[in-house]
């Protein structure tokens, strides 16, 4: 298995949170395009959007490294009681996304075990 690293994005990963989060958007539109959005350039505004979350205290952005260069992201935030998903307050991951060319390699999961591990003192549960 190859070495990867998880940690914290910083707005000089926003290239790569832009071109993961339009490579994600994308995807989803393919799956269902009824349910999802098809942007001109998700690179530029998604990856705007992924940078902005950086600094919410409510959020957290972690990217996966590979030999230094940026595999995959994870985006995840502390979400309130929602009726009309009918649950409770909780950790919602709403991304994870890694390069094909680093699947199988672990980045997803470590992501998922970082996030789930102290970051959200609130949240009583989580979903993925």
């Amino acid at each position: 298995m190859d070495d990867i690293t998880i940690r914290p994005a910083t707005r000089e990963d926003g290239p790569a949170l832009g071109r993961f989060g339009g490579a994600l958007m994308r995807q989803h539109h393919d799956f269902d395009p009824l349910r999802f959005v098809r942007a001109d350039d998700p690179e530029a505004g998604y990856g705007r959007f992924l940078v902005s979350q950086i600094a919410e205290p409510r959020c957290v952005v972690l990217v996966a490294e590979r030999a230094g260069v940026v595999v995959g992201y994870a985006y995840a935030g502390l979400e309130p009681m929602s009726w009309k998903d009918l649950r409770a307050a909780c950790g919602y991951l709403h991304d994870v996304f890694v390069d094909p060319g680093a699947r199988g390699a672990g980045p997803a999961k470590s992501s998922c075990a970082r996030r789930s591990s102290g970051w959200s003192p609130g949240a009583r549960r989580a979903w993925c």
